[in-house]
């Protein structure tokens, strides 16, 4: 097993107690956002809507209160979420009460979660798909080093949470945000997102292709995007015998591993994949010759450990992940001297489980603030 892709090697860099990062705003705490759930969808059943209708009309509300914010949004999607509105407008008390939950909230910034509960069961279900909690999003987006004009993209998009904090970091700078996501509803919820929540000055493109099938839509991109972050769907099967893929070839069929052949295609040489990975890869002998492979192709530059249950309360899922951080190798280059950041954190400022009283210390904002981390990751 290759030490730089353990966790255990004694390379880490030391971590050292620096003032917190300031704290990311709550639209709402738990228990009322509970309540606003459970009242929305009961308002909408009553119509008979629930699911992908339920968010249309959540979505059509969101956009026509922030008219300015959602320009971007195509004619025709409007027109497709305006059919199921239709069904509701002539109702002042849901009418009200979509008011209340969406003229607070102009950035769209509770859309993904409202997404899960009303779309939910068929979201979550054989997709190995969750949405990553805010805390984390925030803090991978900081560890992308500060070009101008650059590409980034999130090929499994979802919510689109990762480019809305990256266009946060860019604010009024130039950057190219591009999402993609192989289920139609994702990618719409994905345009509202950033439409509402990212700067107009960021260029935007909305890509709906599956990523294991090599559609044209992401060949274009191939060897052009600076950064990727993500969130792969997890433990997927793929089987797919037209996929071109060295850990295809090899063996591997889970999409979490195939995913780092398809941001290996999608990078330029130097690019950077920051992403979440089961932490099987990382620890388990079954993915001994991965972890070669990988070594091979990428600089490893940073593995950090999250604790168990971090997808629990947003997923139902006690499955464990770690942020990795790899480079993609420069042809004319051997492998870089660099020094591998390998940290392990026992909390990211979110409640692990439901017998958790409160959140505690986000571990990774007081690790991005080591200089030592900083230097070790150019950033």
């Amino acid at each position: 097993m290759r030490n730089s892709m353990t966790a255990s090697s004694g390379r880490a860099a030391r971590q050292v107690k620096h003032p917190k990062l300031p704290s990311l705003e709550i639209e709402f705490s738990s228990r009322e956002f509970l309540n606003h759930k459970s009242r929305l969808g009961d308002y909408l059943r009553r119509f008979g809507l629930e699911g992908d209708a339920a968010f249309r009309i959540l979505a059509y509300h969101y956009a026509i209160s922030h008219m300015e914010r959602s320009a971007g949004v195509p004619v025709s999607l409007r027109e497709k979420w305006k059919l199921e509105y239709r069904k509701i407008e002539n109702d002042e008390r849901v009418i009200q009460f979509l008011n209340e939950l969406v003229v607070n909230d102009p950035k769209g910034t509770a859309l993904p979660e409202w997404y899960q509960f009303l779309v939910g069961r068929r979201f979550r279900e054989g997709s190995g798909k969750f949405f990553t909690p805010k805390p984390i999003a925030h803090v991978m987006a900081q560890l992308l080093p500060r070009i101008k004009n650059p590409i980034i993209m999130d090929p499994t998009a979802g919510g689109g949470t990762f480019l809305m904090e990256a266009s946060t970091i860019w604010n009024d700078s130039g950057c190219t945000l591009i999402a993609n996501e192989v289920e139609p509803s994702l990618i719409e919820l994905a345009m509202l997102t950033l439409e509402l929540g990212t700067s107009p000055r960021h260029v935007k493109h909305y890509l709906c292709a599956n990523i294991f099938d090599t559609p044209a839509e992401l060949t274009a991109w191939h060897g052009r995007v600076d950064y990727i972050l993500a969130n792969p769907p997890f433990s997927l099967r793929i089987d797919n015998e037209q996929f071109d893929s060295r850990l295809f070839r090899e063996g591997y069929r889970s999409s979490d591993a195939l995913f780092i052949d398809t941001a290996l295609n999608l990078l330029r040489p130097g690019g950077r994949l920051i992403c979440l990975l089961p932490h099987s890869i990382i620890a388990n002998s079954e993915f001994a010759m991965l972890r070669s492979t990988v070594e091979e192709l990428w600089n490893v530059l940073a593995i950090i450990c999250l604790p168990e249950g971090v997808f629990q309360l947003n997923a139902g899922t006690t499955t464990r992940a770690d942020i990795v951080v790899l480079e993609k190798r420069l042809a004319s280059r051997d492998r870089a001297n660099t020094r591998i950041v390998l940290a392990s954190v026992p909390s990211v400022g979110i409640r692990l489980n439901n017998l958790a009283k409160d959140t505690r210390e986000n571990e990774l904002e007081t690790l991005l603030i080591s200089d030592e981390v900083r230097k070790a990751l150019g950033i």
